[in-house]
């Protein structure tokens, strides 16, 4: 029987108080009239742990990777290590507090909000299918710009990742970082790029086998490039998104005993593709070390070295100084004093446009790692120094701080909605600011490229217009509660 045939608000037996307690957030069903029926209320601690996973997994990354940097011998070089500590300690704790005044204030509903799935559906079918050309697209684009010429080319640069790291440098100082016109056309529509991953993700047993085929042919183009110049920046990519995905998944799903096999399943899934990436991402470090060798910060332990090899020991520790060595780059930028960039220096992408659109010399007007670079020797672009110096040089390390407070706030808005309505735009947003926090130990990664801030840009502008304007989410009541039978 349909949910419309169960009863309302009257005692039910004990199986049925049950099932209502391990059911989570999915609806249960379409009833007779259309409208999607209520699936049972969750546990309250189930609940709990849905609002306050993404935090958990922010704040394990975040501290994790600040801990990890005085493991290192990294720390030995930080001069000022009382406000390295307090202020990477106090931007987390804003981030943390920004998340936890919108979840008090908005937590998950219990029930997924009536929607018409058929709907959401052929919409997420349309938008898999046209993201994944726009992948297509932009991966052929940029393989032809970068001289591959087949197949061939892109295998030849998998056996030696290196090479092509070398190749796609050449490319860049002879380009000077000039950008073809098709790749800003491509950057306008770069909101396409934030959408195949999690869609995929999120949807995928419910997409039909020809949408499917299309995600995995535009992320194979995607791959493809990226493993052609040896670079890991895109794969990490996939696979946050990918976790973004899974995540809001894993929340969204009942909790019966007969989906507890999916959601191992997308545990496992989970864990292999970050295993994978960062097997790849060992692999490939180890290249660049027998083909550049190793800087001065990055020198494999004696130990490591006689147990795995002296190839695969610089391997390794070039991928633990990966998302470790940018604290130390802070160190450097919060010893130099502040000088206003004009709006130019917290993007990257920014300073692109206003140097080859509107002829402003971004040097005019330099980010604090350009002013650091010349103050310490600390390289602004071989090197990272996190996100804080970016964000700084519009916004002064206080107001970078307070913006942490924000983005935690934003983080945790969206996940509310996605967990709570499955829509694609509190999801495309959920993802994205996963890609930032990922990334907060490194650079602005969002505002690195044209394509991705402009994704962003458009993802937070019809989201704040949703919010402003659209239909708010409705609050569901804990009764009169459907129940199936």
């Amino acid at each position: 029987m349909t949910a419309t045939d169960g009863f309302i608000g009257k005692r039910q037996p004990a199986s049925s108080s049950r099932a209502a307690t391990e059911s989570a957030f999915l609806p249960s069903g379409p009833g007779r009239d259309g409208r999607q029926a209520q699936a049972p209320i969750p546990a309250r601690s189930n609940r709990a742990a849905v609002a306050w996973l993404p935090l958990w997994v922010a704040l394990f990354w975040l501290l994790g990777t600040f801990g990890a940097f005085w493991l290192t011998g990294l720390a030995r070089y930080v001069k000022n290590p009382d406000q390295l500590c307090l202020f990477v300690l106090g931007a987390t704790t804003l981030f943390a507090a920004g998340y936890a005044v919108q979840i008090s204030r908005r937590p998950p509903s219990r029930v997924v909000a009536p929607t018409d799935q058929g709907k959401r559906l052929r919409l997420v079918r349309y938008l898999v299918l046209i993201a994944a050309t726009y992948y297509a697209v932009r991966s052929l684009a940029r393989l032809w710009e970068f001289g591959a010429t087949g197949p061939g080319s892109v295998w030849a640069s998998l056996q030696n990742p290196a090479t092509g790291y070398a190749n796609k440098l050449d490319l860049l100082a002879q380009d000077a970082g000039e950008v073809s016109p098709l790749m800003w056309l491509l950057a306008l529509v770069g909101v396409l790029g934030t959408a195949l991953v999690p869609l995929l993700a999120l949807y995928w047993r419910s997409l039909p086998v020809s949408a499917r085929i299309a995600g995995i042919a535009g992320i194979a183009l995607h791959v493809a490039f990226f493993l052609f110049i040896g670079t890991m920046k895109g794969l990490g990519d996939l696979v946050l998104m990918m976790l973004g995905g899974l995540l809001i998944a894993r929340a969204t799903m009942k909790r019966r005993r007969r989906v507890r096999s999916k959601r191992r399943s997308a545990l496992i899934l989970m864990s292999g593709a970050f295993a994978l990436f960062l097997l790849y991402m060992t692999y490939i470090h180890a290249a660049r070390s027998a083909e550049f060798g190793v800087g001065e910060y990055i020198r494999p332990s004696p130990a490591v070295s006689e147990l795995v090899g002296e190839r695969a020991a610089e391997g390794i520790a070039s991928t633990l100084f990966y998302p470790t060595h940018g604290y130390l780059g802070l160190s450097h930028n919060l010893q130099t004093p502040f000088e206003w960039s004009y709006g130019l220096g917290s993007s990257h992408s920014a300073s692109m446009f206003g140097e080859q659109a509107l002829g402003v010399d971004p040097m005019d007007h330099p980010a604090y790692p350009y002013r650091t670079e010349a103050r310490s020797g600390w390289p602004a672009l071989m090197y990272w120094a996190t996100i804080y110096p970016w964000l700084a040089s519009d916004l002064t390390f206080p107001g970078a701080a307070l913006f942490m407070g924000f983005v935690g706030w934003l983080f945790a808005r969206a996940w509310s909605d996605a967990v709570s309505t499955r829509r694609v735009l509190p999801t495309l947003v959920f993802t994205q600011l996963c890609l930032l926090i990922a990334y907060v130990p490194a650079n602005n990664q969002l505002g690195l490229s044209p394509d991705a801030t402009a994704g962003t840009a458009t993802l937070l502008a019809l989201y704040a217009a949703s919010s402003l304007f659209g239909r708010r989410r409705p609050e569901v009541q804990p009764q009169p509660v459907i129940y199936a039978r």
